[in-house]
């Protein structure tokens, strides 16, 4: 009791208010002690202090990182972890629907086209094993994946169906090769095009994404991290020596670190403006569902993940075949099961441009699938919702320090950009990590350069848009 009182005044101390421990009966009788305390129960005029008290005068981190997601979290993890006095700044609330990660479950796959890609997915399965030993969670579930469809579709945002057999062969990644009968006998799939063909590989799985940010963010909490919600940074200002970073908290406070780690998604050239740089991005607005499957007898069982390869219906972008789905996972309500098309028709620059209601286009034609190829399962989504992805223009990643052109300081500032991303998440959190102590990784990031072609916006483009961006707000101000 003693002790749960000094924990009391400390954390009201810290200007956090806390409720007191109280007895929580669990289904099987027991009982646990719960004690409720955090930022969510702040009060609500507090505003946090973000200065440090442990470094030198002139700094107060190690590491500043710009966005709580599951990258910044990663990153934060590995950090704290190697001793890196960090502070994760956070717009929204953590683990919120306003970035990519909303939403339950994302692919864990190593079938990939590319080499170099295939070879971070499988040192990527190496991190997700040490994340869940140090957390003592099971964060994937390994079901395994098929990829089925047409073998001539040759070109898509997740490459195409046969050419990821080379690497599972140099891998030595088991897998097995099914005709479109075997599939249909499998799966609850019908009527599908019988000169289809499948890939079954086993070393895929289901990660579990509410589980893994909250396993982070604890994580990130319990090697010393400092975690801020609705924080909004304002300046970013590198020099030789460091950076400084300007926000608001409520109030307007600036803190200084020697590195500093962007990973805030959609909203990057919103911080990135302040050093003139603007990155080429498209914003996905990409749709999720979940389907009601048959319970049984007889029920509809989808005994792995699944993605199909096929060509957009009469060539329209916008009735793309590219679906896949999930099988039931424990932590979604019982008969959902994930269903989706691997597209989207609301393609957005900003954020703030959001629809937030999934598009009509996107849902139609994957209820469509579902009734015309999937048997036992409901034709109409129980619930839909949409997130953002964010691409770049080669669909690959930004993984790199500022460019000259932002000046002084551009190596003490590193960005990370790109959407296919959660199942490197551990990966390349470590990666931030030793660009953050070091400068440099020991992985081969060479393909993600912030220099290459089609990613940078032209500082002749970018200061013509802002002096009509500048025109329009004088406008406003004098009419």
């Amino acid at each position: 009791m003693a002790r749960r009182l000094c924990l009391a005044r400390a954390l009201l101390f810290n200007g956090i208010r806390i409720r007191p421990s109280l007895p929580v009966y669990l289904a099987d009788g027991t009982f646990r002690l719960a004690i409720f305390s955090g930022f969510a129960h702040a009060r609500r005029n507090h505003v946090p202090s973000l200065a440090g008290s442990d470094m030198s005068p002139s700094l107060d981190y190690d590491v500043v990182i710009v966005g709580g997601g599951p990258i910044g979290l990663s990153t934060a993890y590995h950090c704290a972890k190697a001793g890196q006095s960090v502070l994760v700044l956070e717009r929204f609330c953590f683990f919120n629907q306003s970035g990519s990660s909303n939403d339950l479950v994302r692919m864990f796959r190593t079938m990939y086209t590319e080499d170099f890609l295939a070879d971070l997915a499988y040192e990527a399965r190496n991190r997700w094993h040490e994340l869940e030993r140090d957390s003592a969670e099971q964060l994937i579930l390994m079901s395994g994946l098929l990829n089925f469809g047409d073998v001539k579709y040759r070109s898509g945002p997740e490459g195409n169906l046969t050419d990821p057999i080379k690497n599972l062969e140099r891998l030595k990644l088991p897998y097995r090769m099914l005709r479109a009968e075997e599939v249909m006998r499998e799966y609850p799939f019908r009527d599908l095009p019988s000169d289809y063909a499948g890939i079954f590989a086993p070393d895929n799985g289901c990660i579990n994404v509410p589980l893994v940010l909250r396993t982070l963010f604890r994580l990130a909490q319990g090697y010393g991290a400092k975690l801020v919600p609705h924080v909004r940074v304002l300046e970013l200002r590198p020099d030789n020596d460091g950076v400084s970073l300007t926000m608001d908290t409520g109030e307007r406070q600036t803190v200084r670190a020697r590195r500093c780690i962007l990973a805030c998604g959609a909203y990057s050239n919103e911080v990135l403006s302040s050093v003139g740089l603007r990155l080429k991005l498209d914003i996905w607005e990409m749709v999720y569902e979940y389907y009601a499957t048959d319970p049984g007898p007889s029920g509809c069982y989808f005994p792995s993940m699944w993605f199909q390869f096929a060509e957009p219906t009469g060539g329209d972008p916008a009735k793309s075949n590219l679906f896949y789905g999930f099988p039931h996972v424990p932590w979604v309500p019982p008969n959902l099961v994930r269903i989706a098309v691997d597209n989207a028709v609301n393609v957005i620059s900003d954020p703030t441009e959001r629809k937030i209601v999934p598009a009509e286009n996107d849902l139609a034609i994957t209820a469509q699938f579902v009734s015309e190829h999937c048997r036992g399962v409901d034709a109409r989504p129980n619930y839909c919702g949409s997130c953002l992805q964010t691409e770049v223009q080669d669909n690959l990643f930004v993984l790199d320090h500022l460019p000259p052109s932002a000046g002084d300081g551009c190596q003490n500032v590193f960005v990370f950009v790109g959407g296919w991303a959660f199942k490197f998440v551990p990966l390349f959190g470590q990666i931030l990590k030793e660009l953050a102590i070091t400068g440099s990784s020991h992985t081969d990031i060479s393909r993600f350069t912030i220099t290459r072609p089609g990613i940078l916006v032209d500082p002749r483009v970018l200061a013509k848009t802002s002096a009509v961006a500048q025109e329009k707000v004088f406008s406003r101000r004098t009419h």
